[in-house]
């Protein structure tokens, strides 16, 4: 969690201009080894030092003293040491050292390790002397005797011998000399098994003194071998916990790797973070001589390969163990352990071998390290800035209580209970059941026993006695702890994160993203509003399980339950921001956990990134299309029985010919009706939009869809031609005209992601979900500023007004859905928009949005927009099973659409409640939609270039009068349409007029000229 965790402090005295230390995954990145003072000249009789980190020590010249080697001076205790603090350091450790490379010294260095060398020289030197002592020279033979002549006087000539003549023993003296020889020869003869012991004996202590030198050399060359290893060890990339944030930075998801050898969640915490009060527990009853030990317990480990029980292992030793994952218990293993402990106490401080054990030692059954432990157990959470993600560890926090304050029985109560786990993380996990929660209890008494026999100090600065021990055990025992669950808020959206995380990482290799993901220990901060996210959850829920008032259908004026009374059991939302694609909110189902037996509640499945047909949701983007072809929304579209030739001749009827029909199976063949694109697209009638899409054609549409984000179309016709039943070829024979009904199959997302469009004056910018990726040390691997990022321009400001301008008049879909508001926000503006019939639009509140349902009534869809937001909702049974008859848009997905729409815009839970006459749960956290980026105009804005003519004829929309509506300046038509009789120039007669202003400069018919239509 902390960014800093494996480095020094940032006022480090390291040499300037030496630039940032490159991070690794493991225990030890960025530790910077310490240089070790420099050795003596060596003498170049005496040979090299053999023992790298030793001072050689040279006899003084005469002394007859042999060279011998002194250890470098390393009290733990001692101040001026270079590796270990002391007890008043503990809490920071030393500043860093340059970034200087040494060998590894022998274990004497740091305390009461054997050193096998230095015997070996010691034992030889003393075997050397007591040889010389025992072989002598023999004495010179018996010579002729001179007199010695007075000092001073010089030889004279006579006492030089004469000639070569040779000096020669008498005869007497050889006999003599050969006879003591012979009686020599007789005595050894006479005892020669005494000298034989003698000399066995010789020979013996010579093999043995060979045995140890050579054994020495062996233990030697072994510690320097295993020892190599110490640093690639203490190195190892130990699986960490990648996280998941909304944008505020709430945890709303945690990922680990859970598969068999794993030890649980793990987030890196620096030393300097830990407090002294659990540093003291955990020494007290792990390793009491850890401060003064060089890494091993001698007795330790005897008893372990005595007993094969394990047991007796050093702080050091477990951070061995800890790191390369052996948990074999046997002699072999506590040697090796033995020797890397030797050599990680010469190359490391103990502070920082502390550091890695808090790190890498298992706290319960799923609590890797100490801050996973103190999160899970005390409910603990780390500070972190939004911004740079600079966080204070949860461990910091240990002696905190609920206010902030300093607790020093608390603090000792918690380290005291931590400091018990390690010993057995199953055995005494206190959140596992009542059994393990007594045993913990039991180890906790000999945690603070120990603590009391070293004199432990507490928070408070006194030393700990009896009656804080007992006021410690008695807090803990009143404690409650529940079993660790994975955090996993908004799971849909979880999940979507996730594949692209892993995706991202594993640059195509799902296994290898994967493996990266949940080993990592990325954070992830998301777009996702956690506040609006819980309102969409119980919107959705609450409108699908719950009586709910019901404005239109068989059920108007009364409660009911879709699930239960119209067949309608599942529901999928997705928000989006309008002006930059970040995904505020999605809810993939209305239970992610809890699917229905027949599969008609889509469960874990996400609905909103699954395709199902759009219905007439489609349209929109039809009509928008033909806009840009030079129509505009008062183009008359004759509502009649059509055939479409749908690439065949034209003019000839036969089978292959394409014959819709509006809702209820037939055209609105109405004498004296002709429909405007504005009446048939808030209408849905299907007729017209069958002949827009022939005008504008399907390439040019499906290219506006493209670029909108839409990519299921493409999809489904690659689908199609490989499907060796249907035998199609390119998107006329695999599709057809039919598209624009909605038949092709698109996410709700990508949908949601298309009105964005025309939410943001017809520029497409692509959803987005991650704003920011960083590890668990604080560095920023990604980051997206989402007010950066260019979109695509589909449609002109003018062509793009003229659709909303359909889309938000209230009145022309009054004769679809009348007596209901759920598609404007009527409710917002206090009832100001007018009485039924005819219904001003609001004006203050504006919002566009248009409902769909598929044939035989499978899927259902309520999608629309703001200047600053777009929401989509899908409703229907994730089986594809059919709702009831007569459940349309109006009915089932959008009152989940109303309410997520006002509710973002801003309007309290409370006050939606009300207008509903609904119980939605409302999220305790307040949402604010300035800090979500949706702060702005609630109007749409007239581009420069548009304007309302009424020189359109109602009967044709040529040109003529009668009629108004928006037409792009310099667009109007020319050519004369047809005039309407004098009686009837008011479009027939029958109480129909013209309402004037605004959106809605249009003819309004009566409700009774059109049946209603979904």
């Amino acid at each position: 969690m902390s960014n800093s965790w494996n480095q020094p402090d940032t006022n480090t005295g390291a040499p300037p201009n030496q630039g940032p230390v490159k991070k690794g995954g493991g225990l030890l990145s960025s530790y910077r080894q310490q240089q070790s003072p420099p050795l003596e000249p060596q003498s170049p009789a005496l040979g090299p030092d053999p023992l790298a980190g030793r001072t050689l020590q040279r006899p003084a010249p005469g002394s007859g003293a042999p060279a011998q080697f002194s250890p470098i001076p390393s009290n733990p205790r001692n101040p001026s040491s270079q590796f270990l603090p002391t007890r008043s350091q503990q809490q920071q450790p030393p500043q860093a050292p340059s970034p200087q490379s040494f060998a590894p010294a022998s274990p004497q260095q740091q305390g009461r390790g054997f050193d096998m060398m230095r015997f070996v020289k010691q034992v030889s030197g003393k075997m050397s002397a007591m040889g010389r002592n025992r072989y002598t020279q023999p004495e010179p033979p018996m010579a002729l005797y001179h007199p010695q002549r007075p000092q001073g006087m010089l030889p004279t000539i006579q006492d030089q011998p004469k000639g070569n003549t040779p000096w020669k023993r008498s005869l007497s003296t050889r006999v003599a000399y050969r006879m003591r020889r012979r009686r020599d020869r007789w005595q050894r003869e006479q005892f020669g098994i005494g000298k034989i012991a003698g000399i066995a004996a010789i020979i013996l202590a010579t093999i043995g003194l060979m045995g140890s030198s050579l054994g020495g050399l062996y233990s030697y060359n072994y510690y320097q071998k295993e020892s190599t290893q110490v640093s690639g060890i203490a190195n190892m990339a130990n699986p960490q916990t990648t996280r998941i944030y909304d944008r505020n930075n709430q945890l709303i998801a945690e990922s680990y790797d859970q598969s068999t050898g794993s030890k649980g969640r793990l987030t890196p915490v620096s030393y300097k973070d830990i407090p002294e009060i659990l540093q003291q527990a955990q020494v007290a009853i792990e390793d009491r001589t850890f401060w003064e030990n060089a890494g091993v317990d001698p007795q330790g480990i005897l008893r372990s390969a005595v007993t094969r029980s394990g047991g007796g292992s050093t702080i050091t030793q477990q951070v061995i163990k800890n790191l390369t994952g052996n948990d074999q218990v046997d002699y072999t293993r506590k040697l090796v352990e033995a020797t890397l402990a030797l050599g990680m106490t010469q190359q490391y401080p103990k502070w920082k071998i502390l550091e890695m054990y808090f790190n890498s030692v298992p706290y319960g059954a799923q609590d890797l390290g100490i801050e996973s432990a103190v999160q899970h157990y005390f409910g603990l959470q780390p500070t972190c800035d939004k911004k740079t993600f600079k966080c204070t560890p949860a461990i910091s926090k240990l002696s905190l209580n609920s206010k902030g304050k300093e607790d020093p029985l608390l603090g000792l109560a918690r380290a005291s209970l931590l400091a018990a786990i390690p010993n057995n993380p199953t055995l005494f996990d206190p959140s596992i059941n009542e059994d393990t929660f007594k045993a913990a209890l039991g180890r906790q008494k000999d945690v603070l026993n120990n603590m009391l026999d070293m004199g432990t100090v507490t928070v408070g600065g006194k030393p700990l006695n009896n009656d804080m021990i007992q006021q410690a055990e008695k807090l803990t025992a009143s404690w409650k702890f529940k079993p660790y669950t994975p955090v996993k808020k908004a799971p849909h959206f979880v999940d979507w994160v996730t594949n692209q995380a892993v995706q991202m990482l594993g640059h195509g290799d799902n296994q290898l993203g994967a493996r990266l993901f949940l080993t990592g220990g990325f954070n992830i901060r998301t777009t996702l509003d956690m506040t609006l996210q819980k309102y969409v959850e119980s919107a959705s829920k609450y409108f699908i399980t719950q009586p709910s008032y019901q404005k239109f259908g068989s059920f108007a004026g009364t409660f009911a339950r879709l699930n239960k009374d119209l067949g309608v059991n599942d529901s999928a939302v997705v928000v989006i921001n309008a002006k930059n694609g970040e995904v505020l909110a999605m809810n993939g189902s209305v239970d992610y956990n809890k699917p229905s037996e027949n599969k008609e509640v889509a469960g874990p499945v996400n609905v909103t990134t699954s395709t199902r047909q759009p219905g007439s949701t489609f349209k929109p983007i039809v009509y928008a299309t033909t806009f840009q072809m030079g129509w505009n929304p008062g183009i008359i579209l004759p509502d009649i029985n059509s055939y479409f030739p749908n690439g065949g001749s034209s003019g000839i009827k036969n089978d292959d010919t394409y014959h819709p029909t509006d809702y209820g199976g037939k055209a609105n063949n109405i004498a004296g009706m002709q429909a405007t694109i504005r009446q048939s697209l808030e209408n849905s009638f299907n007729i017209p939009a069958v002949k827009a899409i022939t005008y504008a054609g399907l390439n040019n549409v499906v290219n506006n869809a493209r670029m909108m984000g839409i990519t299921g179309i493409d999809a489904e016709v690659k689908a199609r031609e490989n499907d060796p039943d249907i035998r199609c070829k390119g998107l006329y024979t695999c599709e057809g005209v039919s598209m624009v009904l909605g038949t092709a199959g698109i996410t709700p997302l990508e949908m949601t992601s298309a009105y964005q469009t025309f939410a943001n004056d017809g520029v497409h910018i692509p959803y987005t979900s991650i704003l920011d990726v960083w590890d668990n040390y604080g560095h920023n691997l990604l980051h997206q500023d989402t007010s950066k990022i260019k979109g695509t321009r589909v449609f002109s400001s003018q062509v793009n007004y003229m659709l909303t301008s359909v889309l938000t008049d209230e009145p022309s879909r009054a004769r679809e859905f009348p007596g209901d508001h759920d598609l404007s926000f009527y409710d917002m503006e206090g009832n100001s928009c007018g009485q039924s019939p005819p219904y001003p639009s609001c004006t203050n509140y504006q919002v566009a949005a248009k409902t769909g349902t598929t044939e035989n009534f499978v899927d259902n869809w309520a999608i629309g927009y703001t200047p600053k937001i777009a929401v989509g909702v899908w409703s229907g049974n994730a089986n594809s099973k059919p709702m009831n008859d007569g459940v349309v848009g109006i009915t089932g997905a959008a009152p989940i659409w109303h309410a997520v729409m006002e509710y973002a815009s801003g309007r309290s839970c409370a006050a939606i409640n009300a207008s509903m006459q609904a119980q939605i749960s409302c999220p305790k956290d307040v949402y604010n939609q300035t800090a979500v980026g949706l702060k702005g105009p609630t109007t749409f804005e007239k581009p420069s270039g548009v304007s309302i003519s009424c020189n359109l004829s109602p009967v044709d929309g040529l040109a003529g009068s009668g009629q108004c509506d928006w037409v792009i300046d310099g667009q109007s038509p020319t050519v004369k349409g047809v005039t309407p009789p004098k009686d009837t120039d008011n479009h027939g007669g029958g109480g129909k007029r013209r309402r004037p202003g605004g959106f809605n400069d249009m003819l309004l018919p009566t409700k009774e000229d059109v049946p209603l239509v979904p």
